[in-house]
């Protein structure tokens, strides 16, 4: 990891210079350490500024507060600081320009959708609080963002420092693992393969089939019903200000996991099964793909919570409430087991065909 000379190098035009200040003054105050150019007048006095403010803002410090305003975007120097942090921006993974608005002025070469925070919405102390938890994620990044969710060591490392919104990190992370370790089968069931399990059907299978559907939608009622219960969920994260259960938070994050193994189980049971009768063997293999829709639903909000991990503290800090209610999700943090009993139309009338072949 580089060793960075400052926290942040706040990006600013002078016109803003009594909006921003009280950012760097209370940012020091816990314990950033800001480059701020007036302390440093002595040091950049006589220097090239073409050379050193480039050095400043795409090097020597680990993030940079970009403070857009219609007075930034109309200055030489800004531009300068800007096109420097937006070229280191362009070659690292994680995020290092922050943006904080003062007005609406689009910056050059700053997508839309990358997240600001907005001062004219956001106290002081709230953007202070912000940054100070994503300077404590990027200093555990391994162990907070990215792949590196999923391994045991980020687990400890969260568990021992326990930022805010840490109960929403360790979940993605346990639920992030547990698939992970599942990658194979699930790739093995879009392939509709499975090894062979010894059990063959002599018959039409027509009972087996039925006992099937029944399985499927059991395993998928009993988890909504119990493990994913709301007051398991309670139970596991904690009420409103308080403290989550670590151990019931990771069980819970096995739930869904055990729930998705379940569900690929079941398919693959299928998929493994011996079949005398052509037709037979059609029918079981159409109704194996019932589990798609549930897996890919299951796997879609693995896919969204690990997105939105990153920016997890960032939201907490500034308000933003996770809850735990299947009656009260947010809008794109549900923590939730999506319920998918349909089956696709098509997939069931193809499913219907089969049967009637397998009957006639």
């Amino acid at each position: 990891m580089p060793d960075y000379e400052f926290d942040v190098a706040p990006s600013f035009a002078g016109e803003d210079r009594a909006k921003v200040l009280p950012i760097v003054r209370r940012l020091e105050e816990l314990g950033v350490r800001v480059f701020y150019d007036e302390d440093h007048t002595a040091k950049l006095w006589g220097s090239n500024l073409v050379d050193q403010l480039p050095e400043i803002y795409g090097k020597r410090a680990r993030y940079v507060l970009m403070f857009a305003s219609k007075h930034y975007v109309a200055k030489k120097w800004t531009n300068v600081e800007r096109q420097a942090a937006q070229a280191r921006a362009l070659e690292e993974a994680g995020e290092y320009l922050l943006p904080i608005r003062l007005d609406e002025t689009e910056v050059p070469g700053l997508p839309s959708t990358v997240a600001y925070l907005d001062l004219r919405r956001h106290s002081v102390e709230e953007i202070a609080q912000t940054f100070v938890q994503k300077l404590a994620l990027a200093q555990h990044k391994p162990a907070f963002t990215g792949p590196a969710l999923v391994t045991a060591e980020a687990v400890a490392a969260l568990l021992d420092d326990r930022p805010r919104g840490w109960e929403y990190l360790l979940y993605i992370g346990v639920v992030s693992r547990g698939l992970r370790e599942l990658d194979d089968k699930y790739r093995e069931h879009f392939l509709r393969y499975a090894p062979r399990n010894g059990r063959v059907e002599h018959g039409s299978g027509i009972e087996l089939i039925r006992d099937r559907n029944v399985q499927l939608s059991e395993i998928i009622k009993v988890a909504i019903e119990t493990r994913f219960a709301t007051s398991v969920q309670e139970a596991a994260f904690g009420a409103p200000g308080v403290d989550g259960d670590s151990q019931r938070i990771i069980h819970f994050g096995k739930l869904f996991v055990q729930t998705f193994d379940e569900i690929l189980e079941w398919a693959r049971a299928i998929h493994g099964t011996s079949y005398a009768l052509e037709q037979a063997r059609i029918a079981a293999r159409v109704q194996a793909r019932f589990a798609d829709r549930q897996l890919l639903a299951m796997r879609a909000v693995v896919e969204d919570l690990r997105k939105v991990a990153g920016t997890l503290a960032e939201r907490v800090t500034i308000g933003e409430k996770i809850s735990t209610s299947p009656q009260d999700h947010l809008q794109d943090f549900d923590i939730n087991m999506p319920l998918v009993f349909e089956v696709d139309p098509e997939l069931e009338d193809e499913f219907r065909q089969a049967l009637d072949r397998l009957s006639g």
